[in-house]
């Protein structure tokens, strides 16, 4: 049996994986960058670095204060191989196989191969070279912008790719980022999809149907130019529907504001919400919208969803994975405000037994396929069917 090495990184479902891994018996140990770099073993007993943390908000303070490092983010970078180094030091001799992290894993991944080690590498995001392109047209809305929270430089860039070069299997979480693998030359039989789930416990549905409630249609996600949410507030603009509100959750990054100011009164924007707060949130409208420009799948989907949901998914997301057009919701092209319009008018104009059926069917879609339970099965079923054939 596998004695296996997490390495996670900067993505939501990293508590997800552990779970699952954890949940197989075969997981050895866990390395984490945030909030401190720390080795932790199944039993509890972690280790760590005091000096981790006060370093790396020092290279950030640093790169706040000077132009470049606050367009290309650097400092990300330098954090990420600073952590890797680290894990790389500390692989324990006896694991077998290495569940790595897009970003945060090219040194490790080095050492792996060299004592005989399977490595596995979760790729979180997009193909570099899709990111790439899809920050440089989403910026193009934002000229203000002197630098964004999207950035990567391209040292960074590069670390990806190698990262993918180097893995015996590499995970996508939707065919949206396999076909990226397949059309940039990745043979096939490396790539392996393992989407997520959901706690279909914690997010499940509520009743609104009060016909005096105002038709309330939410994003939730960080607000900045690649998730599209310039497109989506031009597009509620011009719709102009009478008793509807567009609710935003999240954080704000910096190069929004300006953008966030002139709609002011077409959104009502609810702040930033915990996981654990999130299905309050959800239960308090009739539609969920995910207008990215770019996403390796999008968990609010499937909470969404979960919640009982029809939702709006652009083709840049585990949308068309997830959604069956017109039974679930609807998916619509990226960069489009007039696909937008649409789809928002219709599931506005429906009526609230027709609303409400599309978001059983998304709810039933959940418990289906995409739950936990889910996830931890398909988890295993990779282990056990895939890894001895590495």
């Amino acid at each position: 049996m596998p004695q296996v090495v997490l390495l996670t990184g900067p993505a939501s479902h990293t508590d997800q994986l552990k779970t699952a891994l954890q949940a197989t018996g075969q997981l050895l140990v866990v390395f984490s960058y945030y909030p401190q770099w720390a080795m932790e073993y199944p039993t509890g007993v972690q280790r760590t670095y005091p000096w981790y943390r006060p370093l790396v908000r020092g290279l950030w303070a640093v790169g706040r204060r000077i132009p470049y490092l606050r367009r290309y983010n650097p400092q990300r970078y330098w954090e990420y191989v600073l952590y890797d180094r680290l894990c790389r030091k500390h692989l324990p001799a006896k694991a077998s196989l290495l569940w790595a992290w897009s970003q945060t894993s090219l040194y490790t991944m080095q050492a792996a191969r060299k004592r005989g080690m399977k490595v596995l590498l979760e790729l979180p995001a997009s193909h570099p070279a899709v990111w790439e392109e899809a920050v440089q047209k989403a910026y193009a809305f934002f000229p203000w912008a002197k630098g964004g929270y999207a950035w990567y430089s391209l040292p960074h860039l590069r670390r990806i790719t190698a990262e993918i070069e180097l893995a015996d299997r590499v995970q996508v979480l939707s065919s949206f980022v396999r076909d990226q693998l397949l059309q940039r030359r990745v043979p096939p039989e490396k790539i392996h999809l393992l989407p997520l789930g959901v706690d279909a416990f914690r997010f499940s549905p509520a009743d609104l149907s009060s016909p005096e409630r105002p038709f309330r249609l939410l994003y939730v996600g960080r607000i900045e130019p690649l998730k599209g949410v310039h497109f989506l507030l031009e597009a509620f603009r011009r719709l102009h529907l009478p008793r509807a509100e567009l609710w935003l959750a999240g954080p704000i990054v910096e190069e929004m504001q300006p953008l966030l100011a002139r709609y002011a009164g077409y959104f009502v924007y609810k702040g930033v919400w915990s996981r654990e707060r999130l299905p309050d949130l959800y239960r308090q409208v009739h539609g969920f919208i995910f207008p990215t420009l770019l996403d390796s799948f999008g968990l609010v989907l499937l909470e969404a969803m979960a919640c009982g949901l029809p939702v709006i998914a652009t083709t840049h997301s585990g949308g068309p994975d997830l959604i069956t057009e017109g039974q679930e919701g609807y998916v619509v092209p990226p960069f489009s405000v007039e696909a937008l319009m649409e789809s928002i008018e219709r599931l506005y104009q429906m009526k609230p037994e027709e609303r409400a059926a599309m978001g059983a069917a998304a709810r039933k879609k959940i418990e289906m396929h995409w739950t936990l339970v889910h996830y931890e099965e398909r988890v295993a079923t990779y282990l056990a069917q895939h890894v001895s054939g590495v």
